[in-house]
């Protein structure tokens, strides 16, 4: 290496304390981590360089390294010789995961482990972050945000900007984000809470409870319970087997196709909301001034609610499901 590459790479990598290593940023730089195993904290904050702690200079088997070639800023965990399987290389106890953190102005940045934790606050740059096992949160961010999940919980909260949720098994939680959403959640709990937007959900057998909001909801439920609290705006969907259950704001409007699923809304009082209800072969419960129409199995409304306001619309039908309105 010759006298000038030994000067520049201690400037682009130069310890500030122990283990930690500061490594400036210019326009176009974007950041990649990726391991087996780790607890990652990126915190956004004014600067002109990220600083770097958890990181080693050895290139040791399992140990994270700090390089910037072109303008990607990688922090990568030397890969194990052999063919040892990666379950058998993660380290079984908490106090054996390496601790990375990462501290400086937001650029956008890519995030991949096999497990662990990776917590993300005040980013305000595009974000993906893909964990196969483990547990991801982000805070007070902007930016287009994308998080992928095998199994383990996912929560983001305070959020303004685009984001992505997609988990096989586990706990999502999405709370205050201003932005489109779009929420995936095959098996678990999930919790939704002041989106403010197009949110797109796919369920299969997860129960989901939507509170709160405004914009529209398109969502496919299965096998679950989904719950829509006091959304205010157009919900629309297709349900399979699960029960949908729905408490309406004013001058929102609902439309959905179930086939054996029960969907059961609640209106506003004084509504005077436009129902047009329709089962094949299930049964309809609606207030007393509507009358049910029977052709054979078929069973039908068609009319508006009492009521001083004269707003809002709901257009359910199904297969054989119930269909309850109040």
């Amino acid at each position: 290496m010759s006298a000038i590459s030994v000067i520049l790479a201690h400037l682009l990598f130069q310890p500030v304390m122990a283990a930690t290593f500061e490594v400036p940023v210019s326009d176009g730089d974007r950041l990649v981590l990726k391991g087996l195993e780790a607890q990652v904290q990126v915190v956004g904050q004014v600067g002109n360089s990220l600083k770097v702690s958890g990181v080693e200079e050895a290139g040791s088997e399992g140990v994270f390294t700090v390089t910037k070639k072109d303008n990607i800023i990688e922090v990568r965990m030397n890969e194990y010789s052999g063919k040892k399987s990666w379950l058998n290389i993660l380290p079984r106890a908490a106090s054996q995961v390496r601790k990375i953190e990462i501290w400086g102005p937001s650029i956008p940045a890519e995030i991949q482990l096999r497990g662990g934790a990776v917590n993300v606050q005040k980013w305000s740059k595009d974000l993906k972050v893909s964990v196969t096992q483990g547990r991801v949160s982000a805070q007070n961010g902007a930016g287009s945000l994308q998080v992928y999940m095998q199994k383990g919980d996912v929560t983001i909260q305070d959020h303004t900007g685009k984001v992505e949720a997609d988990s096989y098994n586990g706990s999502m939680t999405l709370r205050n984000i201003q932005g489109d959403v779009d929420a995936s959640l095959f098996a678990g709990q999930l919790q939704i809470e002041k989106v403010r937007g197009f949110l797109s959900l796919t369920t299969q057998q997860s129960n989901s409870k939507i509170n709160q909001g405004s914009g529209t909801i398109q969502f496919e439920n299965g096998k679950g319970s989904l719950n829509i609290q006091a959304f205010q705006g157009r919900l629309e969907g297709q349900n399979q087997e699960g029960s949908v259950t729905v408490s309406m704001a004013l001058d929102s409007e609902l439309d959905v196709n179930s086939r054996s699923g029960k969907v059961a809304v609640q209106l506003p009082p004084s509504s005077g909301a436009l129902l047009n209800l329709m089962t094949v072969e299930g049964e309809i419960f609606v207030p007393s001034e509507l009358r049910v129409t029977k052709l054979g199995a078929e069973k039908s409304v068609r009319g508006r609610l009492r009521g001083d306001a004269q707003r809002g619309s709901v257009f359910v039908r199904s297969q054989d499901g119930t269909i309850s309105v109040k």
